[in-house]
């Protein structure tokens, strides 16, 4: 289990250590972020749960939303913000792994921030407190899983930035087992809808994917955790669509 508790320790802040054999190679864990996406979704849709029974649905659905960023370390968040400065606001390939690398905060990314938060504090508000636990499961790990997936199908990592190190050493196989236990998790969740929830997310990481392809040539780990993000963010709000 070295390889989930590494899943953790990278995707989360929860202390769970990874043993004094030290961590597995990366690429080992990365079939294992489907579930660490699930095991985050309980946590914040018992949050939201709680919170329901003495705020109101919105203010809840901040305070769940909150505590996602906070148990995540805002890590997608970041991944997205960074992609959305680099992507939009950089004109050439060099330019773009510039502003990857930096730590400041652009305009683009600000906005991508900003809009996505409200989106999920706003699809979350309108789901019932135990509709709202089945769906931020399956978000967080339809979500991974879309990066997981993107990881499976591509060999064409970018030449610098995280992402080459565990990319060209993940196995195939083993990806797939993850993207599968997402799948079956969405579909034992939420049933025939569980199909409609993965389809919502697919546009988000198909055109996150092609535009870090035209960007910088290839993924790397500030693409992958927007594709997470996004995908994420898509997944609560058709769970809201189909449920007005």
């Amino acid at each position: 289990m070295r390889s989930l508790r590494a899943a953790v320790v990278f995707l989360t802040r929860i202390p769970v250590g990874v043993g004094r054999k030290g961590p597995p190679p990366l690429s080992q864990a990365v079939p294992w972020f489907p579930i660490v996406g699930a095991i985050v979704g309980c946590f914040v849709g018992a949050t939201y749960s709680l919170a329901s029974q003495v705020l109101s649905a919105t203010v809840a659905a901040v305070v769940a939303v909150s505590f996602a960023t906070a148990i995540t370390g805002a890590f997608h968040l970041d991944g997205l913000a960074d992609s959305a400065d680099a992507f939009a606001g950089g004109t050439t390939v060099e330019r773009r792994f510039e502003i990857l690398k930096d730590s400041r905060l652009g305009t683009y990314g600000t906005s991508a921030l900003v809009l996505v938060l409200f989106l999920e504090i706003a699809a979350l508000a309108t789901l019932a407190p135990s509709t709202g636990l089945i769906a931020l499961v399956t978000a967080h790990a339809i979500g991974r899983a879309s990066a997981v997936g993107v990881m499976v199908l591509t060999r064409n990592t970018a030449k610098e930035g995280l992402g080459a190190d565990y990319l060209t050493d993940l196995s195939r196989i083993r990806g797939s087992v993850g993207i599968s236990a997402a799948v079956g998790i969405a579909i034992l969740l939420n049933g025939s809808d569980g199909a409609l929830l993965i389809a919502f997310a697919l546009p988000a990481t198909l055109l996150t994917w092609a535009w870090s392809h035209r960007s910088i040539g290839g993924v790397v780990g500030d693409s992958l955790g927007a594709i997470a993000q996004l995908s994420q963010t898509s997944v609560l709000v058709a769970a809201s669509a189909l449920t007005s």
